[in-house]
Protein backbone atom coordinates (compact mmCIF):
# COMPACT_ATOMS: atom_id res chain seq x y z
CA UNK A 1 0.00 0.00 0.00
CA UNK A 2 1.32 3.23 -1.30
CA UNK A 3 1.81 6.40 1.13
CA UNK A 4 -0.66 8.07 -0.99
CA UNK A 5 -3.39 5.55 -0.22
CA UNK A 6 -2.27 5.66 3.19
CA UNK A 7 -2.74 9.34 3.38
CA UNK A 8 -6.19 9.06 1.95
CA UNK A 9 -7.08 6.53 4.36
CA UNK A 10 -5.76 8.87 7.21
CA UNK A 11 -7.59 11.85 5.83
CA UNK A 12 -10.97 10.13 5.73
CA UNK A 13 -10.84 8.76 8.95
CA UNK A 14 -9.60 11.84 10.65
CA UNK A 15 -12.43 13.77 8.73
CA UNK A 16 -15.18 11.02 9.92
CA UNK A 17 -14.12 11.77 13.54
CA UNK A 18 -14.17 15.20 12.97
CA UNK A 19 -17.56 14.78 12.08
CA UNK A 20 -18.33 12.27 14.61
CA UNK A 21 -17.29 14.49 17.00
CA UNK A 22 -19.15 17.93 16.27
CA UNK A 23 -22.74 16.02 16.00
CA UNK A 24 -21.96 14.19 19.19
CA UNK A 25 -21.03 17.54 21.11
CA UNK A 26 -24.24 18.64 19.78
CA UNK A 27 -26.14 15.92 20.34
CA UNK A 28 -25.03 16.17 23.69
CA UNK A 29 -26.12 19.62 23.88
CA UNK A 30 -29.42 18.70 22.32
CA UNK A 31 -30.30 15.96 24.79
CA UNK A 32 -29.23 18.51 27.81
CA UNK A 33 -31.71 21.52 26.62
CA UNK A 34 -34.09 18.80 25.03
CA UNK A 35 -36.71 20.02 28.01
CA UNK A 36 -36.48 23.75 27.26
CA UNK A 37 -36.44 22.96 23.49
CA UNK A 38 -40.05 20.69 24.12
CA UNK A 39 -41.46 23.68 25.94
CA UNK A 40 -40.14 26.75 23.60
CA UNK A 41 -43.09 28.48 22.07
CA UNK A 42 -41.69 27.96 18.51
CA UNK A 43 -43.94 30.43 16.51
CA UNK A 44 -42.75 32.19 12.91
CA UNK A 45 -43.23 35.76 12.24
CA UNK A 46 -44.27 35.02 8.22
CA UNK A 47 -43.71 38.48 6.56
CA UNK A 48 -40.02 38.31 8.10
CA UNK A 49 -39.41 34.52 7.37
CA UNK A 50 -40.74 35.53 3.67
CA UNK A 51 -38.45 38.45 3.94
CA UNK A 52 -35.39 36.11 5.23
CA UNK A 53 -36.31 33.71 2.62
CA UNK A 54 -36.24 36.08 -0.35
CA UNK A 55 -33.12 37.61 1.10
CA UNK A 56 -30.97 33.74 1.26
CA UNK A 57 -32.70 33.17 -2.73
CA UNK A 58 -31.04 36.53 -3.85
CA UNK A 59 -27.91 35.83 -2.34
CA UNK A 60 -27.91 32.77 -4.15
CA UNK A 61 -28.55 34.28 -7.16
CA UNK A 62 -25.87 36.69 -6.04
CA UNK A 63 -23.15 33.72 -6.01
CA UNK A 64 -24.71 32.12 -9.17
CA UNK A 65 -23.63 35.30 -11.28
CA UNK A 66 -20.72 35.25 -9.86
CA UNK A 67 -19.87 31.94 -11.22
CA UNK A 68 -21.06 33.09 -14.68
CA UNK A 69 -18.64 36.16 -13.87
CA UNK A 70 -15.92 33.02 -13.50
CA UNK A 71 -16.33 31.32 -16.47
CA UNK A 72 -16.24 34.76 -18.43
CA UNK A 73 -12.56 35.12 -16.70
CA UNK A 74 -11.61 31.75 -18.34
CA UNK A 75 -12.60 32.71 -21.55
CA UNK A 76 -15.43 29.71 -21.43
CA UNK A 77 -18.83 32.12 -21.21
CA UNK A 78 -22.05 30.40 -21.03
CA UNK A 79 -25.51 32.43 -21.01
CA UNK A 80 -26.06 33.98 -18.03
CA UNK A 81 -29.86 32.46 -18.11
CA UNK A 82 -28.22 29.34 -18.50
CA UNK A 83 -25.82 29.18 -15.59
CA UNK A 84 -27.87 30.61 -13.03
CA UNK A 85 -30.44 27.39 -13.47
CA UNK A 86 -26.96 25.35 -13.55
CA UNK A 87 -25.74 26.94 -10.23
CA UNK A 88 -29.24 25.83 -8.83
CA UNK A 89 -29.42 22.15 -9.74
CA UNK A 90 -25.84 21.25 -8.56
CA UNK A 91 -26.17 23.15 -5.36
CA UNK A 92 -27.12 20.32 -3.56
CA UNK A 93 -24.23 17.98 -4.62
CA UNK A 94 -22.10 19.96 -2.04
CA UNK A 95 -24.01 17.64 0.28
CA UNK A 96 -22.04 14.26 -0.83
CA UNK A 97 -18.96 13.80 0.94
CA UNK A 98 -16.15 15.14 -0.79
CA UNK A 99 -15.25 18.66 -1.84
CA UNK A 100 -14.82 17.62 -5.91
CA UNK A 101 -19.19 16.38 -6.32
CA UNK A 102 -20.09 20.26 -6.56
CA UNK A 103 -17.98 20.36 -9.98
CA UNK A 104 -18.42 16.84 -10.80
CA UNK A 105 -22.26 17.53 -11.34
CA UNK A 106 -21.89 20.80 -13.21
CA UNK A 107 -19.14 18.92 -15.65
CA UNK A 108 -22.60 17.62 -17.65
CA UNK A 109 -23.79 21.17 -18.50
CA UNK A 110 -20.39 22.80 -18.66
CA UNK A 111 -19.63 20.03 -21.05
CA UNK A 112 -22.99 20.76 -23.36
CA UNK A 113 -21.14 24.38 -23.78
CA UNK A 114 -17.94 23.41 -24.78
CA UNK A 115 -15.94 24.38 -21.42
CA UNK A 116 -12.80 21.97 -20.70
CA UNK A 117 -13.48 19.81 -17.55
CA UNK A 118 -10.34 21.53 -16.01
CA UNK A 119 -12.00 24.97 -16.43
CA UNK A 120 -15.32 23.31 -14.97
CA UNK A 121 -13.04 21.96 -11.71
CA UNK A 122 -10.84 25.64 -11.55
CA UNK A 123 -13.74 27.86 -11.87
CA UNK A 124 -15.65 26.12 -9.15
CA UNK A 125 -12.25 25.83 -6.88
CA UNK A 126 -11.83 29.62 -7.15
CA UNK A 127 -15.50 30.19 -6.24
CA UNK A 128 -15.03 28.29 -2.84
CA UNK A 129 -11.81 30.43 -2.39
CA UNK A 130 -13.24 33.87 -2.70
CA UNK A 131 -16.28 32.57 -1.31
CA UNK A 132 -14.08 32.26 1.51
CA UNK A 133 -12.53 35.32 1.81
CA UNK A 134 -15.36 37.71 0.92
CA UNK A 135 -16.86 35.64 4.16
CA UNK A 136 -14.11 36.52 6.16
CA UNK A 137 -14.21 40.35 4.98
CA UNK A 138 -17.92 40.53 5.74
CA UNK A 139 -17.16 39.24 9.04
CA UNK A 140 -14.73 40.79 10.10
CA UNK A 141 -15.95 44.45 8.75
CA UNK A 142 -19.69 43.41 10.22
CA UNK A 143 -18.08 42.61 13.80
CA UNK A 144 -16.23 46.05 13.68
CA UNK A 145 -19.97 47.89 13.91
CA UNK A 146 -20.48 46.63 17.57
CA UNK A 147 -20.52 49.13 20.27
CA UNK A 148 -17.84 48.09 22.36
CA UNK A 149 -15.49 48.35 18.59
CA UNK A 150 -16.47 51.34 17.93
CA UNK A 151 -13.38 53.54 18.38
CA UNK A 152 -11.63 50.92 16.03
CA UNK A 153 -14.46 50.77 13.09
CA UNK A 154 -12.51 53.51 10.99
CA UNK A 155 -8.60 52.48 10.70
CA UNK A 156 -10.30 48.71 10.63
CA UNK A 157 -12.52 48.94 7.91
CA UNK A 158 -9.30 50.70 5.74
CA UNK A 159 -7.12 48.25 6.90
CA UNK A 160 -9.79 45.35 5.74
CA UNK A 161 -9.74 47.05 2.29
CA UNK A 162 -6.05 47.81 2.15
CA UNK A 163 -5.40 44.34 2.65
CA UNK A 164 -8.03 42.90 0.57
CA UNK A 165 -6.44 44.67 -2.49
CA UNK A 166 -3.21 43.41 -1.76
CA UNK A 167 -4.15 40.14 -1.89
CA UNK A 168 -5.66 40.21 -5.33
CA UNK A 169 -2.62 41.13 -6.91
CA UNK A 170 -2.21 38.07 -8.67
CA UNK A 171 0.88 36.75 -7.63
CA UNK A 172 -0.01 36.97 -4.32
CA UNK A 173 -3.72 35.69 -4.72
CA UNK A 174 -2.25 32.85 -6.59
CA UNK A 175 0.85 32.02 -4.24
CA UNK A 176 -1.50 31.10 -1.60
CA UNK A 177 -3.76 29.62 -3.34
CA UNK A 178 -1.58 26.85 -5.08
CA UNK A 179 0.02 26.82 -1.27
CA UNK A 180 -3.15 25.44 -0.40
CA UNK A 181 -3.26 23.10 -3.44
CA UNK A 182 0.17 21.74 -2.88
CA UNK A 183 -0.82 20.83 0.71
CA UNK A 184 -4.12 19.05 -1.01
CA UNK A 185 -1.89 17.20 -3.62
CA UNK A 186 -3.87 19.13 -6.54
CA UNK A 187 -2.59 20.27 -9.69
CA UNK A 188 -1.64 24.18 -9.44
CA UNK A 189 -2.85 26.94 -11.54
CA UNK A 190 -0.84 27.39 -14.03
CA UNK A 191 0.01 31.64 -14.84
CA UNK A 192 -1.25 31.47 -18.09
CA UNK A 193 -4.80 30.54 -16.47
CA UNK A 194 -4.52 33.11 -13.43
CA UNK A 195 -7.32 36.31 -13.54
CA UNK A 196 -6.68 40.14 -13.71
CA UNK A 197 -6.21 41.80 -10.83
CA UNK A 198 -9.39 43.54 -11.80
CA UNK A 199 -11.13 40.80 -12.37
CA UNK A 200 -10.69 39.61 -9.07
CA UNK A 201 -11.61 42.88 -7.84
CA UNK A 202 -14.71 42.69 -9.45
CA UNK A 203 -15.26 39.24 -8.71
CA UNK A 204 -14.51 39.67 -5.11
CA UNK A 205 -16.91 42.48 -4.76
CA UNK A 206 -19.60 40.44 -6.14
CA UNK A 207 -18.65 37.48 -3.76
CA UNK A 208 -18.84 39.71 -0.58
CA UNK A 209 -22.06 41.04 -1.86
CA UNK A 210 -23.11 37.93 -1.49
CA UNK A 211 -21.88 36.78 1.54
CA UNK A 212 -23.01 40.17 3.16
CA UNK A 213 -26.67 38.64 1.46
CA UNK A 214 -26.52 35.09 3.50
CA UNK A 215 -25.24 36.90 6.92
CA UNK A 216 -28.58 39.33 6.59
CA UNK A 217 -30.85 36.63 5.39
CA UNK A 218 -29.69 33.72 8.24
CA UNK A 219 -30.33 37.03 11.20
CA UNK A 220 -33.72 37.84 9.50
CA UNK A 221 -34.65 34.19 9.51
CA UNK A 222 -32.99 34.18 13.44
CA UNK A 223 -36.02 37.36 13.96
CA UNK A 224 -38.63 35.58 12.27
CA UNK A 225 -38.90 33.19 15.50
CA UNK A 226 -36.82 34.56 18.27
CA UNK A 227 -36.22 38.96 18.45
CA UNK A 228 -32.57 39.72 19.56
CA UNK A 229 -31.94 43.19 20.69
CA UNK A 230 -30.48 45.75 17.86
CA UNK A 231 -26.86 46.02 19.09
CA UNK A 232 -26.55 42.71 18.38
CA UNK A 233 -27.17 42.81 14.74
CA UNK A 234 -23.62 43.26 13.77
CA UNK A 235 -22.26 40.14 15.43
CA UNK A 236 -25.14 37.85 14.03
CA UNK A 237 -24.26 39.36 10.86
CA UNK A 238 -20.80 38.47 11.16
CA UNK A 239 -21.96 34.97 12.74
CA UNK A 240 -23.49 34.65 9.33
CA UNK A 241 -20.57 35.58 7.15
CA UNK A 242 -18.37 33.07 9.57
CA UNK A 243 -20.51 30.30 9.34
CA UNK A 244 -20.51 29.80 5.20
CA UNK A 245 -16.77 30.53 5.57
CA UNK A 246 -16.49 27.30 7.87
CA UNK A 247 -18.81 25.44 5.85
CA UNK A 248 -16.66 26.01 2.92
CA UNK A 249 -12.89 25.39 4.51
CA UNK A 250 -14.08 22.50 6.12
CA UNK A 251 -12.99 19.94 3.52
CA UNK A 252 -14.31 17.02 6.17
CA UNK A 253 -17.69 18.02 6.24
CA UNK A 254 -19.83 17.40 3.18
CA UNK A 255 -21.79 20.94 2.86
CA UNK A 256 -20.38 22.22 6.07
CA UNK A 257 -22.96 19.93 8.05
CA UNK A 258 -22.42 20.20 11.59
CA UNK A 259 -19.62 22.87 11.12
CA UNK A 260 -22.01 25.86 10.63
CA UNK A 261 -24.21 24.65 13.11
CA UNK A 262 -21.71 24.42 15.59
CA UNK A 263 -20.40 27.81 14.42
CA UNK A 264 -23.96 29.87 15.49
CA UNK A 265 -24.71 27.24 18.75
CA UNK A 266 -21.33 29.01 20.12
CA UNK A 267 -22.41 32.18 19.00
CA UNK A 268 -25.51 32.51 19.89
CA UNK A 269 -25.21 31.27 23.92
CA UNK A 270 -23.01 35.12 24.39
CA UNK A 271 -26.57 36.46 23.87
CA UNK A 272 -29.37 34.18 24.06
CA UNK A 273 -30.75 31.19 26.07
CA UNK A 274 -28.95 27.94 24.79
CA UNK A 275 -31.91 25.90 23.51
CA UNK A 276 -32.95 28.85 21.46
CA UNK A 277 -29.37 28.66 20.09
CA UNK A 278 -29.44 25.07 19.03
CA UNK A 279 -33.40 25.23 17.96
CA UNK A 280 -31.97 27.86 15.68
CA UNK A 281 -28.46 25.68 14.54
CA UNK A 282 -30.59 23.01 13.46
CA UNK A 283 -34.19 24.79 12.05
CA UNK A 284 -31.60 27.03 9.59
CA UNK A 285 -30.09 23.92 8.37
CA UNK A 286 -33.06 22.91 7.45
CA UNK A 287 -34.63 26.22 6.46
CA UNK A 288 -31.34 26.56 4.02
CA UNK A 289 -31.77 22.32 2.42
CA UNK A 290 -35.48 23.26 1.96
CA UNK A 291 -34.75 26.76 -0.22
CA UNK A 292 -31.86 25.14 -1.84
CA UNK A 293 -34.03 22.59 -2.83
CA UNK A 294 -36.71 24.61 -4.02
CA UNK A 295 -34.28 26.44 -6.34
CA UNK A 296 -33.10 23.70 -7.69
CA UNK A 297 -36.45 22.09 -8.73
CA UNK A 298 -37.88 25.45 -9.73
CA UNK A 299 -34.27 25.68 -12.24
CA UNK A 300 -35.29 22.62 -13.51
CA UNK A 301 -37.96 22.83 -15.97
CA UNK A 302 -35.88 25.74 -17.40
CA UNK A 303 -33.24 23.45 -18.56
CA UNK A 304 -35.34 21.12 -19.88
CA UNK A 305 -37.63 23.74 -21.76
CA UNK A 306 -34.40 24.65 -23.77
CA UNK A 307 -33.06 21.54 -24.46
CA UNK A 308 -36.23 19.55 -25.34
CA UNK A 309 -34.67 17.21 -27.30
CA UNK A 310 -32.30 15.91 -24.73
Amino acid sequence: MNKQLLKKIATKIIGAILIISIFYFLGKELSANWAQIRAYDFDFDIPTLAAATLALAASYAVLAFGWFLLLVVFRHPIALHRVVPYFFITQPAKYIPGKVWLAVARLKFCNAHNVPPKITFLSTFEEGSLEALAGVYVSVLAILQMPELSKYSLWGVVAIILFGLILLIPHVFYFFINLYLRGLRHPQIPQEKWVSFGQLFILQVTYVVGLLGFGIAQLTFLQSFAPVAVQHIPFLVSIGALSIVAGVVAIFAPGGLGVREGVWYLALQSITAPHIALIYAFVSRFWMIVIEALLAVAALPIVWFEKPHK
